[in-house]
């Protein structure tokens, strides 16, 4: 398969032959660009006009692909083939309600009638695990988490009962509890209806979880086949190697070494990081936040959140989607004032909105997002964007930039040669480095990293984790490092905070929060990460009780008692740094 741009063709995937049983699920793992997503376009048939594809054979169902008309492929699409994408709110139709977005798959290619179609899309929700799905039915994509965004578009796939499901990266932003529920759904569908499941992702824990296959794609081809267990558990080929080893482990944190990056040497991966866990030493406090207290519409989204983060600490922040991490991030950032509590900076208040803050205050804290190509001026030159905030934070005259851009890059292992390329000339990992330098142009005491490589390959994710810690120990900078993958939080961080629907329910270092023992909803999430949450688990996210005096988690908990509905939980010292609040603690902590 190739591209042409202007008068040349240039090969995007060579010799690539893949074939997928009737219930059976293909993985295809690999760095961006080596062809992945080509090869599924090639399979659903829309690649674009200017591509050229070479095949001996190209079909589905005993029927060529590259034969059918325009109509042909239009009814095959959404009947027999579906696709599910990683971003699921650009998936959806933001003017329309999930119900009308459901339904007219069904009246379009099954000519049903709206009620007909309005009963089987409360049905399909319900296969998804919506717990209120006629409610689901009536709400805009907006309303919804990433979540039940990505449920939906589940729903719509499955609508019709397809043979083939192609799904490309398609949990890469959702929390692992999450992650687990949509394993379990295609697990369903490949039981109850033989669906068959081409599965693209550079999250290799989450192929091996969902594949009995896996191909590995390097530059175009496959490198290594066969299968996913043994592949990964023995690779053959160095690529395949690489990629194994870029990847944190539970067991594996930044003090035991650095990540494996292409290119390094299998020595260079695992020589020591040097680096000293915070939580050994007393630093002065960098960030203190003081009963935080946050609403929207009337509705509770944080309460009463104290977090302290010392200098050169790593602090993580996990939990599910709409737990509030963000909404935290944002008001430490001055992006989002509290309706409650205070911010302090370096041993000082700061007031709520960045607009306000001292010049001093805005250098020292600076943010970095999940997905940089909406944080870099697409029209200006990198060079141009590092020079503007190296103006604003750090003060500096037009002549004093050049040398300081030049250095901004290197430090992010990036060439000066690309201060003068725009954002759209980079990859998706060398985006995020000059976003990072961006951040780094003041030299912060502070960095809000709000999951800064959920979007990266795992290779490409390694190389963005090493960079960050190197810039920590030079600087000194403590981060709040925001993310739903556990493996990267363990790998980054020296003390963890578990955040439930607005309450920091644990809090400890890496070590303890890992080792346990753990919040009921630690060890939900704990347990989704390592095998997978199935129908029958007694922590499988379900219809949540709700409870204004009681514990928040206690509609969830298997080990719920009335207590836990009757009042709050106490904050009960587990050990030394080590906090639950639980009232199954309660009774053999001190508070």
């Amino acid at each position: 398969m190739s591209y042409r741009s202007g008068r040349s063709l240039q090969r995007a995937v060579s010799n690539v032959s893949l074939s997928v049983k009737p219930g059976e699920a293909l993985g295809i793992v690999g760095e961006s660009g080596s062809g992945k997503s080509s090869v599924a376009l090639a399979a659903l048939r829309y690649l674009p006009k200017h591509t050229e594809v070479e095949a001996s054979a190209l079909q589905f169902l005993g029927r060529d692909l590259r034969t059918l008309s325009t109509e042909e492929l239009r009814r095959l699409r959404g009947d027999r083939i579906s696709a599910v994408y990683q971003h699921p709110g650009s998936a959806l139709n933001p003017s329309l309600t999930i119900g009308r977005q459901i339904t007219e798959t069904i009246v379009r290619h099954r000519n049903a009638g709206q009620k007909d179609a309005a009963r089987q899309a409360a049905d399909l929700l319900r296969r998804v695990r919506v717990a209120d799905p006629e409610r689901m039915l009536r709400l805009y994509p907006h309303e919804l988490s990433g979540g039940m965004q990505q449920r939906a578009n589940i729903a719509i796939a499955i609508a019709l009962d397809p043979a083939l499901l192609i799904l490309d990266e398609p949990t890469t932003a959702l929390d692992a509890s999450v992650q687990s529920e949509i394993i379990a759904i295609l697990e369903e569908l490949r039981r109850s209806h033989q669906t068959s499941v081409l599965l693209i992702s550079h999250d290799i824990d989450l192929v091996k979880r969902c594949c009995e296959r896996v191909a590995v794609m390097q530059s175009g081809a496959v490198v290594e086949s066969g299968n996913a267990n043994a592949l990964f558990e023995e690779p053959r080929h160095s690529y395949t190697q690489m990629l194994v080893r870029s990847i944190p482990t539970l067991a594996y944190t930044k003090r035991d070494g650095l990540l494996a990056e292409p290119g390094a040497s299998h020595s260079d991966s695992i020589k020591p990081a040097e680096h000293i866990s915070t939580v050994e030493r007393l630093r002065e406090p960098v960030l203190l936040c003081k009963d935080i207290r946050q609403s929207f519409g009337g509705h509770p989204v944080l309460h009463g959140i104290d977090l302290r983060i010392g200098a050169g600490e790593t602090y993580g922040l996990i939990g599910e989607s709409g737990s509030g991490k963000s909404t935290l991030a944002r008001i430490v950032t001055g992006l989002q004032a509290p309706v409650a509590g205070t911010v302090e900076l370096l041993g000082q208040a700061a007031a709520a909105r960045v607009e306000r803050r001292k010049p001093v205050e805005r250098r020292n804290v600076q943010m970095v997002f999940q997905s940089p190509d909406r944080t870099l001026n697409p029209r200006q030159r990198i060079g141009t964007i590092l020079g503007r905030s190296l103006h604003r934070l750090a003060g500096l005259s037009r002549s004093a930039r050049t040398q300081r851009v030049a250095e901004l890059l290197q430090s992010v292992r990036l060439s000066t040669a690309f201060a003068e390329r725009r954002p759209g000339a980079l990859s998706g990992g060398q985006r995020q480095r000059a976003a990072i330098a961006r951040a780094f142009s003041g030299t912060p005491k502070l960095v809000v990293l709000d999951e800064p490589t959920s979007a990266l390959d795992v290779s490409v994710q390694a190389t963005v984790l090493n960079l960050l810690n190197d810039l920590q120990r030079r600087d000194d900078t403590a981060y709040l490092f925001i993310s739903h993958d556990l493996r990267v939080v363990r790998y980054m961080a020296d003390r963890i905070g578990v955040l439930y629907r607005g309450r920091l329910v644990e809090e400890g270092s890496s070590d303890q929060i890992f080792q346990g023992p753990n919040h009921p909803y630690t060890a939900m999430l704990l347990a989704a990460d390592n095998a997978g949450i199935d129908s029958a688990s007694p922590f499988s996210p379900a219809p949540e009780g709700i409870s204004d005096k009681g514990c928040a988690f206690a509609g969830r908990c298997p080990l719920a008692q009335p207590t836990c509905l009757e009042a709050a939980p106490p904050r009960s010292v587990i050990a030394e740094g080590h906090i639950i609040r639980c009232w199954q603690h309660a009774n053999f902590a001190s508070s």
